[in-house]
This record gives C-alpha cells, sequence and structure tokens, in this order.
C-alpha cells in the first residue's frame, strides 16, 4: 500500500516538473516576440529632429519591443539614430540595418549611435535574430 501512494506521488511530482519546464521554456522563447499586444493600435512613425545639420531619433528597446518601433527620415540628409536598450529580457542585444552594413552590440543602459545617410525607400531595422524588428520610412 505504501509503495502505491509512493509511486503516485513521483508520478505527479514528475509530471510537475515537466510542466514547469514546459511553461519555463516557452517562456524563454517569447523574448523575441516583441511581447507587443495585437489591440494595440499602430502607431504612426517618429519624425527625426534636426541638430547640427543631421537628422537624430531615439528608440529605446524594452520589453515591447522596438519603441518607437518606425522612424520617418530624410533622403540624402545624414542621420543619427541613438538605440538605448532598456531591458535584459529581450533578445534585441545589438540592432542590424542590412542595407546600411550597420550591425552594433546594445549594451544594457548604453546609448548606441549609428551614422548613416539614407536613401529614399523603406528599410528594416532587427535584433540579431530578425525577429523583433522596426522601420525606416525614408522619403
Amino acid at each position: 500500500m505504501n509503495s502505491r501512494k509512493t509511486l503516485i506521488a513521483i508520478g505527479a511530482l514528475l509530471i510537475a516538473a515537466v510542466t514547469l519546464s514546459a511553461a519555463a521554456f516557452g517562456a524563454s522563447q517569447m523574448c523575441c516576440m516583441g511581447k507587443k499586444n495585437k489591440s494595440e493600435k499602430q502607431r504612426p512613425p517618429a519624425e527625426a529632429t534636426q541638430q547640427d545639420g543631421a537628422q537624430a531619433a531615439t528608440v529605446e528597446i524594452n520589453d515591447k519591443g522596438f519603441e518607437p518601433s518606425s522612424l520617418k527620415l530624410k533622403a540624402g540628409t545624414p542621420a543619427k539614430v541613438t538605440f538605448v536598450r532598456k531591458t535584459d529580457e529581450t533578445c534585441a542585444k545589438e540592432v542590424v540595418i542590412k542595407e546600411y552594413k550597420i550591425d552594433r552590440k546594445l549594451p544594457l543602459n548604453e546609448p548606441v549611435t549609428v551614422e548613416f545617410t539614407p536613401r529614399k525607400g523603406e528599410f528594416t531595422f532587427a535584433c540579431g535574430m530578425d525577429m523583433i524588428k522596426g522601420k525606416l520610412i525614408v522619403e
């Protein structure tokens, strides 16, 4: 009788352990999903400001992804875009803009400025895994 209770208890503990492991693994996989609320309205692109003959903008990386998620820039005017990673709960530990050959590490809470001269079109900026993305809209 005692051995049956022991087997049932061991079985229950194994099931609990598997369930917790699956939940933890699933949560770690969510890091690259941007954790955006689907009911959240699409925000218009943020516009860069003019500073010292260049257009400047700041993008924060937080648990929702890149914010703002899109930037409007002017073609042919040098741009300085500063990225600041505010969380360690994301895979966005670097920023990649393939079309401009930009690939920079984003240390936690340290501003990283990338400089380039945008050309007309739409371009993606993303984490190193290309899972969390933002958009540059150049007119």
